[in-house]
């Protein structure tokens, strides 16, 4: 295996762009007689000329001028790798795991991580969704470093959380359904029509009224199903705010207290796992973001 350093790359390229020894060693403050050997050194180490000198100054060969976007791309290769080290000696974790109910999942989440991108540029980020049960029990085991559920009372001891904010639920159909045309409607007559469920663990139906039923596992197509003009659902405002803003739903104004369901968003993460600095800029970001489009009043106007 060659033992190639940075030092004899950076010299190789430069002295392929330069066309020049001594142009690269006045460029990096050294003798001459140390770029030719650097050089010498690197030939010896591939048993390839890599310069032609026999005219006034050495001339990169064919084999060089083929390696030289290799080496351009190994030394950017290497100045990541050393990027990369650097952030994480600084506290920045090299990934962080986080799991959203789909409940929670805000329209505006992928504005954050954007911005995270550019702030933690050698932290990746794995996002799944996950049921409430299964984003507790990930937490706990240290199998993720954040969860964003809906509040369950209380949680095992070795989990910490803050509740970031309250999520308006929406009664949605589309324009021309029934119960659009009859606003506002009594409980009795949305009892009528079909009402599609998502039902986001084995068992569990929120928000149930109708008889006539359509359950699925998945809001967003539970949402999609109701475009269609299937049924009416109950959707968290932030889940249905690009549905209300393309006209294909609108909120149905039911005369009881069934319009004015919420749910409390928690985040949850481990007591046990110090949190480096990609995941306090998170946590932060995160609690701007549900205090901001969570807390009530939702003003429904707002743009993108």
């Amino acid at each position: 295996m060659l033992n190639l350093n940075t030092d004899q790359l950076h010299t190789f390229v430069r002295a392929c762009e330069l066309d020049s020894f001594s142009a690269v060693a006045r460029e990096q403050g050294r003798a001459q007689s140390s770029v030719s050997a650097c050089i010498q050194n690197l030939e010896l180490d591939l048993g390839l000329a890599l310069f032609d000198r026999s005219g006034k100054f050495p001339h990169p060969t064919a084999a060089a001028m083929a390696l030289l976007p290799l080496a351009r791309q190994a030394l950017g290769q290497l100045q990541r790798f050393q990027q990369a080290a650097d952030s994480y000696q600084r506290g920045e974790e090299p990934v962080l795991r986080i799991l959203f109910e789909e409940l929670v999942m805000p329209d505006r989440l992928n504005d954050v991580l954007a911005s995270f991108s550019q702030h933690f540029a050698h932290t990746q980020l794995q996002l799944r969704s996950s049921s409430h049960h299964q984003a507790v029990q990930s937490i706990a085991k240290g199998e993720a470093d954040f969860a964003f559920v809906t509040s369950g009372g209380s949680y095992p001891s070795a989990l910490e959380f803050n509740t970031l904010g309250r999520q308006q639920i929406l009664c949605l159909a589309t324009p021309d359904h029934p119960l659009a045309h009859q606003q506002p409607s009594s409980l009795r007559e949305a009892a009528r029509h079909r009402q599609i469920i998502a039902a986001m663990e084995e068992g569990q139906q929120r928000w149930q009224l109708s008889s006539q039923v359509w359950v699925c596992d998945s809001l967003l197509q539970a949402l999609d199903l109701a475009c269609k003009g299937i049924g009416w659902v109950n959707a968290p405002y932030e889940l249905a705010r690009p549905f209300l803003k393309s006209g294909k739903l609108v909120e149905l104004k039911l005369t009881s207290a069934l319009s004015a369901w919420s749910l409390d968003v928690d985040l949850l993460w481990s007591a046990k796992t110090a949190q480096g600095k990609a995941g306090l800029w998170f946590a932060r970001e995160a609690r701007r973001l549900y205090g901001n489009y969570y807390s009530p009043p939702i003003d429904k106007s707002d743009s993108y």
